[in-house]
């Protein structure tokens, strides 16, 4: 009995100088983990679309994603009451666009996060409005940025033949 002590002593001493180390080590160390090991998306949003007054449905279909203008990436969509969420890893820097694709425009419509760190986090609300009458579409934006709040807002006529606007930027 005396000899079944002693290992079961020295293995408590050891697992509460690891929880002590680990709980230190969490402490000043979580924004190196963020910073390189985040989980999560980086860049969340929800995309509102309004066309002539009239909520205009999105589909998950309607949006896509690219990165640097150039390649594909995974664009996670959910619709939901509050409009289409979309969610990027943004794991990079550089430049995330939405495509967003909608019936009667000439060309899509992209909406551009520029990643400058690859630790940000953002999250976003993106309002379009479009008038065919007038032939407008209207941008408004409002971006939190690692705890800063950023607002744009663009208008763009249906002559132009691209529509870029960047919801957040450096």
């Amino acid at each position: 009995m005396k000899t079944l002590k002693k290992p079961i002593i020295i293995i408590a001493v050891i697992l509460a100088f690891a929880v002590f180390v680990s709980g230190i080590l969490y402490l000043f160390f979580k924004p190196f983990y963020y910073h390189f090991f985040y989980p999560f998306d980086r860049i969340t949003g929800t995309i509102h679309v309004t066309m002539n007054g009239e909520t205009y449905n999105l589909k998950s279909d309607d949006v896509s994603g690219q990165y640097d203008f150039e390649d594909e990436i995974n664009v996670r969509v959910r619709k939901d009451a509050d409009g289409l969420r979309t969610a990027v890893h943004g794991s990079e820097y550089g430049t995330y666009s939405l495509i967003i694709h909608i019936d009667g425009l000439n060309a899509p419509l992209q909406a551009v996060i520029y990643q400058y760190d690859r630790w940000n986090v953002t999250k976003f609300n993106l309002d379009i409005s479009i008038d065919s009458e007038e032939e407008s579409i209207t941008f408004t934006s409002v971006a939190k940025v690692n705890g800063t709040m950023v607002n744009n807002s663009s208008a763009f006529t249906f002559s132009e033949e691209q529509y870029v606007y960047y919801v957040v930027s450096v």
